[in-house]
């Protein structure tokens, strides 16, 4: 069962984060491909997002099928993970919407 952090806990975290940051906790990292090992039988697939800088790899056969599933490495993304507290779940992005909100230039329509 998946432990989901309160929304205090993802508040208190989010004021360490920043705004790419956040984006990628809502939207989902941008992976681009970074570099590439070899060595005999597999490559080693490494990708980073250029918005949070998390990086992840992977293990490719030499014929092109993955032999590992991704493997993601936050620890240069600083404060990123809320170790202890839970993964962000739906209440916890609700406040991160609203927060990033808060940073854009908001266009008010009247209704109709």
């Amino acid at each position: 069962m998946t432990d989901w952090a309160s929304v205090e806990a993802v508040e208190e975290a989010a004021e360490n984060w920043t705004d790419n940051q956040i984006e990628c906790r809502l939207y989902g990292h941008n992976w681009r491909n970074h570099t590439v090992t070899h060595r005999p039988g597999q490559y080693t697939v490494t990708q980073r997002c250029p918005k949070c800088r998390v990086r992840r790899w992977q293990r490719i056969s030499e014929s092109g099928y993955p032999l590992s599933s991704w493997h993601a490495d936050y620890s240069s993304a600083g404060a990123y993970l809320l170790k202890g507290k839970g993964r962000v779940g739906q209440d916890g992005k609700a406040i991160l919407r609203i927060g990033i909100f808060k940073n854009m230039s908001i266009i008010e329509e009247p209704d109709e």
